[in-house]
């Protein structure tokens, strides 16, 4: 990091600090890890919802409880495991202590370094043509070379700091990506899946674009785990999952839902699209012989039903899954291996 930038770095980091602390003071809020982040992004102004929240707070003169506090961070900031989101959290708060006191350090250095170069001037002004050139000069020289050290060793750290914040900043996505992933499929959670069904809903109303559910169930998937185990079982799953993951694009979103149920969410995309992606996906499926691994058994022919629903303007999310459903088992009672469209 150069010079500059570091300055840069340091005024930014000072001035955000300046305004933040006082308004957490002021409305004696403890000065946390967790409470700090909402704070920050409450300054920042960069989450319309925290902001918007915090301000209604403010003016109904509401005390920052420490439930309060809590529900904050829960609901506009903490993402993921929480238990490890605060095991980062503490780590962030020991970096961030060090390099306090790094900065600290050096304010001392530096304001040391000031008396210095003022009594050295106030001596070339006092002694006049007696004043003696060399001896300022080194005292100068000597005064500089402890202040670039301390500047040198500042950075140095900072550079240590920000490597280790950026480990940690990898290592919180990753705990983000694990919350909202199912771990057997590597396809979005059913936590996930609401979230993206909510976002996708909300995106209609702006652009008033179609948006397509499609559930799918694997058939006969309790035979398949009484005959084969729970192992070939889970081999199944993660097969469908595949399939649907390199099927889909863009914007569209696959989940598993449930068990032997999946889910895939297609913004954009009217009725005939999403019957045709359907069928695509059921007759790759059906198609693919499955076998054990090293005795090349064959495990039998997969196959899955599924039902599309288009979202109606104004229906509850409940009700649009409910409609992709019933016509999900509408297919697997008329015979199985085969899509079946909801009414419109």
């Amino acid at each position: 990091m150069s010079a500059p930038d570091l300055n840069l770095a340091l005024q930014e980091n000072a001035e955000r600090l300046r305004l933040i602390l006082p308004q957490m003071s002021q409305h004696k809020v403890p000065v946390t890890p967790e409470n700090y982040a909402t704070w920050y992004h409450y300054i920042a102004g960069d989450n319309q919802a925290l902001h918007e929240k915090i301000d209604t707070l403010l003016e109904q003169n509401a005390d920052f409880t420490e439930s309060v506090n809590e529900t904050l961070y829960k609901e506009f900031v903490s993402d993921g495991n929480r238990d490890r989101l605060e095991q980062v959290s503490q780590q962030l708060q020991a970096i961030l202590s060090e390099t306090t006191g790094s900065l600290s350090s050096t304010g001392s250095q530096a304001e040391d370094y000031g008396r210095a170069l003022s009594q050295l001037n106030d001596s070339i002004e006092q002694g006049g043509e007696t004043a003696d050139p060399m001896s300022i000069l080194r005292q100068v020289l000597s005064e500089t070379n402890k202040m670039r050290q301390s500047v040198d060793q500042m950075q140095q750290d900072f550079e240590s700091k920000t490597s280790e914040m950026d480990l940690l900043k990898k290592e919180l996505e990753l705990v983000r990506k694990q919350a909202i992933t199912d771990p057997l499929t590597g396809l979005a959670n059913r936590t996930a899946f609401f979230d993206s069904l909510d976002a996708a809903i909300t995106e209609t109303y702006d652009e008033a674009s179609p948006i397509c559910l499609i559930m799918f169930d694997i058939d006969h998937f309790k035979q398949v785990n009484d005959t084969h185990g729970h192992i070939i079982g889970d081999k199944v799953i993660r097969f469908v999952a595949d399939t649907l993951h390199k099927s889909i694009k863009g914007q569209d979103t696959a989940a598993r839902y449930g068990g032997e149920e999946f889910a895939v969410i297609l913004p954009d995309t009217g009725p005939e699209g999403a019957e045709k992606l359907a069928n695509h996906i059921r007759e790759t499926i059906a198609e693919t012989n499955l076998v054990r691994t090293g005795s090349r058994e064959p495990l039998g022919q997969i196959t899955i039903s599924g039902g599309v629903a288009l979202y109606r303007d104004g229906e509850e999310p409940k009700e649009f899954i409910s409609r992709a459903d019933e016509a999900l088992y509408h297919s697997k009672g008329n015979g199985r291996n085969q899509i079946s469209l909801a009414a419109m």
